[in-house]
């Protein structure tokens, strides 16, 4: 009994490490501007509580995966803003996406040789907090990579134009720790140096995502 009780015990403790809530600090939403001859990036704006993301979080419970992001503002159902979730673990792989009212995702695992998936996820908007629920594929949850990105564009996706982006942790900014008129790569300059952030920098790879689900779906309908 004794045996039982610590191993109950030690189990317990495992499945609550496996679940995190990362705070991200409120007014530190990018900007980034482009009018005819002028381009560059504003940092820490303070304006667009709709996608500035004060708490990212995942739990693990009765095989369920659970993703919720929160913003200081209200989810948008309708518009040019994009809501996006990664996880990657020793074992598996989860994207969860949200734009225009529509939320969807994918998860993966190759865990024991088997193929694991979950295409549908059960998806949830309340004032400011959106939350994803997925069937557990893996279980090895020693080694996680989890972020999120939150964005608003003039042109829905379009990174050349007019947009703003915040993620979480605060630390998979690509501006992290920069204020305003800090100069470096991505700044416009007047020797032309304003661009967007390479398309590998986390977050900017969110919409191509979205076409990667929309594909995702059609494998699983054909192999039904």
């Amino acid at each position: 009994m004794l045996f039982v009780s610590m191993a109950v015990m030690l189990l317990s403790s495992m499945a609550v490490s496996a679940d995190k809530a990362e705070s991200d600090p409120i007014g530190d939403v990018a900007h980034w501007d482009r009018s005819e001859a002028t381009w560059g990036w504003d940092y820490n704006i303070g304006n667009k509580p709709n996608i500035d993301i004060t708490e990212l979080s995942y739990s693990v419970s009765g095989g369920k995966l659970t993703f919720t992001i929160k913003v200081d503002g209200t989810i948008q159902t309708s518009g040019n803003s994009l809501y996006y979730i990664m996880m990657n673990t020793s074992d598996a792989n989860y994207l969860a996406t949200w734009s225009e009212g529509e939320g969807g995702g994918l998860a993966t695992s190759l865990g024991d040789g088997e193929m694991k998936y979950d295409f549908d996820p059960e998806v949830e908007v309340s004032g400011g907090t959106l939350s994803f629920v997925f069937n557990e594929t893996g279980s090895d949850y020693s080694s996680v990579e989890f972020w999120g990105y939150a964005a608003e564009y003039a042109e829905m996706g379009d990174t050349t134009a007019e947009w703003w982006g915040d993620w979480a942790p605060a630390e998979q900014s690509p501006f992290y720790g920069k204020e305003s008129g800090d100069d470096d790569d991505t700044a416009g300059d007047d020797d032309g140096n304003g661009a967007p952030p390479k398309s590998g920098t986390p977050g900017f790879e969110a919409v191509t995502v979205i076409a990667a689900l929309g594909v995702a779906f059609i494998i699983l309908k054909r192999r039904k």
